[in-house]
């Protein structure tokens, strides 16, 4: 696979510091590498410009969406980046930075390959919030709600004008942690939602098939992965924003990840909240990350195929 890697230092939409340095330090621990000797041919893009917003200024833009003129700012350079990634036949793999960095690949994403992309975003959260269901006013829990047409219209027609995702293209995997105004929008739009008891109870094997049956009906072409590592378990991950309890082991994630890769459809993929400053001394978030983050890249070099530049 051509892949285009993209870094996204940004900590604004989690408010809490540490996830900017995750993109430096994976790259510190052979990220390019991993990716490379998988077979994947690697483009680094760089990392993208994060303006500098005191903390005593993050409601300046708006009363309760923190740190909203720097998100719009860094998202607006990453769509850019997408757009310019997937126009040149590569796959733009985004890594974080916090969750609030979806809305510039999801918006970059559609802006190149139109709105009928599946959106497969595998998170202990919906990240449907708006600004008021929100009960923190973090925008990393506002993204997919914002592609969707769901919240302010800063958000709503952040890049380009209009809904970027179709709900119905919209599926929700490894969810164990949603707000109740996300459960109204979720039961509004009818998303597609997985939740952690469900794929306990059926078996993640069920599930995939399940979606897979979903992705022939809609007729899907192209897929975007967003991949929080919260997904997995608290006991993988301690050291992300929102550390959830009884979430995915790798074995469940691993299958969900090469199912869903083995497709042939996958355009673009974020990989997101990882915070070395909240690991534990043994690094065990660092190294599930780049477990991950090898079940990614040889699942995407298996795949084989350079893009159609577009």
């Amino acid at each position: 696979m051509h892949i285009d890697l993209i870094k996204a230092p940004l900590f604004y939409g989690c408010d809490r510091e540490g996830v900017e340095h995750g993109p430096q330090t994976l790259m510190d621990h052979g990220l390019i590498d991993i990716l490379q000797s998988a077979g994947n041919q690697v483009r680094d893009r760089g990392f993208i410009p994060v303006p500098v917003i005191e903390p005593e200024n993050k409601y300046l833009a708006h009363s309760h969406m923190k740190y909203l003129d720097g998100i719009i700012d860094t998202n607006t350079h990453l769509a850019n980046q997408v757009v310019s990634s997937l126009t040149e036949g590569r796959l733009p793999l985004v890594v974080g930075g916090d969750h609030s960095l979806g809305l510039g690949s999801l918006a970059g994403v559609t802006k190149a390959l139109g709105n009928e992309v599946a959106v497969i975003w595998i998170d202990a959260h919906a990240d449907i919030n708006t600004p008021e269901t929100s009960p923190s006013g973090n925008i990393h829990g506002m993204p997919l709600g914002a592609s969707m047409g769901e919240g302010h219209e800063s958000l709503t027609n952040f890049y380009y004008n209009g809904q970027k995702v179709n709900p119905r293209n919209c599926f929700i995997i490894g969810a164990r942690s949603v707000d109740d105004g996300e459960v109204e929008i979720i039961d509004r739009l009818g998303i597609n939602v997985w939740y952690m008891e469900e794929i306990r109870e059926k078996g993640m094997g069920i599930i995939i098939l399940e979606l897979m049956e979903l992705l022939r009906r809609r007729n899907i072409k192209d897929i975007h992965i967003s991949y929080d590592i919260d997904s997995l378990d608290s006991a993988l991950v301690p050291g992300t924003g929102t550390p959830v309890v009884n979430g995915m082991e790798y074995d469940e994630s691993e299958k969900l990840i090469r199912a869903i890769t083995s497709t042939g459809m996958v355009r673009s993929v974020d990989i997101v909240e990882y915070n070395p400053k909240r690991d534990h001394e043994d690094q065990i978030t660092l190294k599930s990350v780049l477990h991950m983050v090898q079940v990614f890249s040889k699942a995407l070099a298996e795949v084989g195929t350079e893009q159609k530049a577009i």
